[in-house]
C-alpha cells in the first residue's frame, strides 16, 4: 500500500468523480436502450439538455440544492452518491496498486461494476454490453499485472470458480424447483470479477455477497416487505462485494489462514 501525495490523490479522486458522472449516464441510458456514447445528457423530468454548469461532479448537485436548474424537479441522491463511489474507488485502487499499467483497466472495471450494481437494482438486469467489456478489461489488467502465463491461469481459475458455481446453482434451481433462481447475467458477472480475483477471492466474493443477501432478506422480512421466496438482485450484491474483496480480501484470507494454523 502506498503513501499518497495530496495533489496526486486529488487528481486521482477527480478522475474517479468525472468517471462517476459518466457512470450515471450509463445507468440511465443502457437499460433504456439509449446510446451511452452519443447524445447529450438531459434532465429526466423536463428533457432540457444539460450544460457544463450542470455536469460538474458533486458541486452541480450541491449548488443547485439537489434540483434541476431549469424545471426545479428534484435530482436523485443516487447521482452524487455514484460519483462519490467512483471517486473513492479510484483513490483506494491507486493507493492499493500505484501508478502501474494495470491501474486504468482496473479502474474502468470497477466503474462498470458500479453501473451494474444500480442497473440490477432497478431492472434486475445485467446487460452484456457492460459485462463483456468488463471481462475484457479485467483480463487485460490481470495479464498486465501478472504476465501472460500466470495471469491466464489466474483468470481461468477465477472464471471457472465463479461462473461454474453460479451456473450449477442456476441449474439446480431449475431442476429441483422448476423455476429460474439465477440469471445468466449473474454467471457473466461472476466471470467479469473472476478474471481479476482468481479462485480464492472469487469464493470470498460469493460468500460476502451471499451473507449480505441473507441480511437483506432478513431485514425485508422483519419490515414485512418480503418473504422466503422474495427475489433479490444478486448482481447488486456481487458487484460491490467484488470491489471490496479486491481491495481488502487478501488481508482477510491471510488473517483466516493464521487463525486456522495458529501462526
Amino acid at each position: 500500500m502506498l503513501s499518497l501525495d495530496p495533489i496526486l490523490g486529488a487528481g486521482v479522486a477527480a478522475f474517479g468523480l468525472v468517471m462517476g458522472s459518466a457512470v450515471t449516464a450509463i445507468v440511465w441510458r443502457v437499460p433504456r436502450k439509449i446510446s451511452w456514447v452519443q447524445g447529450r445528457s438531459a434532465c429526466p423530468a423536463c428533457g432540457t439538455a444539460l450544460g457544463p454548469a450542470d455536469l460538474v461532479p458533486l458541486f452541480s448537485f450541491l449548488f443547485a440544492r439537489g434540483r434541476c436548474r431549469h424545471c426545479r424537479a428534484p435530482i436523485s441522491w443516487r447521482y452524487p452518491l455514484t460519483e462519490l463511489l467512483c471517486g473513492t474507488w479510484a483513490l483506494l485502487l491507486f493507493v492499493q496498486v500505484g501508478f502501474v499499467w494495470a491501474f486504468l483497466p482496473l479502474a474502468l472495471w470497477g466503474f462498470l461494476l458500479v453501473a451494474l450494481l444500480w442497473i440490477d437494482f432497478d431492472f434486475k438486469l445485467l446487460p452484456d454490453v457492460l459485462t463483456w467489456p468488463g471481462m475484457a478489461l479485467g483480463l487485460a489488467a490481470t495479464l498486465l499485472a501478472m504476465g501472460p502465463r500466470d495471469g491466464a491461469l489466474h483468470a481461468l481459475f477465477g472464471v471457472v470458480t465463479g461462473s461454474g458455481i453460479l451456473w450449477l446453482l442456476a441449474w439446480a434451481w431449475i431442476v429441483f424447483r422448476r423455476i429460474e433462481g439465477m440469471g445468466g447475467g449473474d454467471v457473466k458477472l461472476a466471470a467479469m470479477f473472476g478474471v481479476v480475483l482468481g479462485w480464492q477471492l472469487t469464493l470470498l466474493t460469493l460468500f460476502v455477497a451471499s451473507l449480505a443477501g441473507s441480511l437483506w432478506g432478513v431485514a425485508l422480512m422483519l419490515r414485512g416487505r418480503g418473504g422466503m421466496k422474495s427475489e433479490l438482485p444478486f448482481g447488486t450484491l456481487l458487484a460491490p462485494a467484488a470491489m471490496i474483496v479486491f481491495l481488502w480480501g487478501h488481508g482477510w484470507v491471510q488473517a483466516y489462514a493464521r487463525l486456522l494454523t495458529g501462526r
